[in-house]
């Protein structure tokens, strides 16, 4: 068995004078008394070992802090035990047909995930400066999902998969997975549009309601979206892939993706707003622009609308 053998105080003691003594610049300290080098060298290791005990006394309790839960934002193929792995990737400008598989980590192919606002897998696709953004929902069939694509122009993309495994609650978050690809060209580059209070798409105005406010990062936030006819009454909104609206959120800097749905307003989550307020909630966790993309079906047509908030 093993034992921790424990210095006498005196042993202590004389390793502790011996380092004073020899850091010191003026050497004329006495050698000759031992017990009165003990006696100082004693005093001294109580004064550190007060000390400590003092400043390790004064801090507050606190238990340890839980991780953080992570989340699947789409910056990585890999997440939950599944796999994104592509097959076919845009390489050109104009209409092609994207593919892919998920697979577990088994290796198998993934057919099969809960229908969540009307669909097995929502697919987005985003150029790097926040442009050219496509929300699709591709079908699956022969061990692949795949989905028509039209490509604008060249430059940097990223496409995203969103899904919920069965066996999961449909409430909790979705698996997100990405992956980037390049499409080669000359590409004209889009800044980022400055924040704004309104928008236009067709015959309707979106409006947001805290106007071009910064938001803070880190805390629970509010989002709110009123749609209105050209005369200023409430939008017709209708349901649209089981929801009357849908936010695709990326952070600017790192294409983060969040995809938000509004708070019901009614019981059931039947019911259009009678005001035509939607609102969201979100946390940001970083600081920096967000790029948002709102999407919602009125008079049988979907529209789509873009804002730029920053978070503090």
């Amino acid at each position: 068995m093993n034992r921790h053998v424990v210095p006498s105080v005196e042993r202590v003691a004389e390793e502790v004078w011996g380092a004073a003594v020899s850091s010191s610049p003026v050497r004329m300290i006495s050698r000759s008394s031992r017990l009165a080098r003990i006696a100082v060298a004693v005093t001294m290791v109580a004064g550190a070992a007060g000390a400590v005990y003092l400043v390790a006394d004064s801090r507050p309790s606190v238990a340890p802090a839980s991780p953080a839960r992570v989340y699947s934002d789409g910056l990585a193929d890999s997440y939950d035990g599944y796999t994104l792995i592509p097959i076919t990737l845009p390489s050109r400008r104009g209409a092609t047909v994207l593919e892919f598989r998920i697979v577990g980590t088994d290796g198998a192919d993934n057919a099969y995930f809960q229908w969540v606002h009307t669909k097995q897998l929502h697919l987005y696709v985003l150029r790097d400066d926040m442009s050219g953004y496509q929300h699709l929902h591709p079908d699956y069939s022969d061990g692949r999902w795949r989905a028509p694509i039209a490509i604008g122009d060249g430059g940097a993309y990223r496409m995203y998969t969103e899904f919920t495994p069965v066996g999961r609650a449909a409430t909790d978050d979705p698996t997100v997975l990405g992956v980037p690809f390049v499409v080669p060209g000359d590409t004209t580059m889009v800044p980022v549009p400055a924040p704004v209070a309104q928008v236009r798409s067709g015959p309707f105005t979106v409006t947001r309601l805290d106007g071009p406010a910064n938001l803070v990062s880190g805390q629970q936030t509010v989002l709110s979206f009123r749609i209105t006819n050209a005369d200023g009454t409430p939008a017709p909104l209708e349901p649209y892939l089981g929801a009357f609206a849908h936010l695709s959120n990326f952070e600017v800097r790192t294409q983060k993706l969040m995809h938000l749905h509004p708070l019901p307003t009614s019981l059931n989550g039947d019911l259009p707003p009678a005001d035509g307020v939607l609102q969201f909630h979100a946390v940001f966790a970083e600081r920096g622009d967000q790029r948002m993309f709102l999407q919602f079906q009125a008079a049988g047509k979907v529209h789509q609308v873009a804002f730029t908030v920053f978070a503090t």
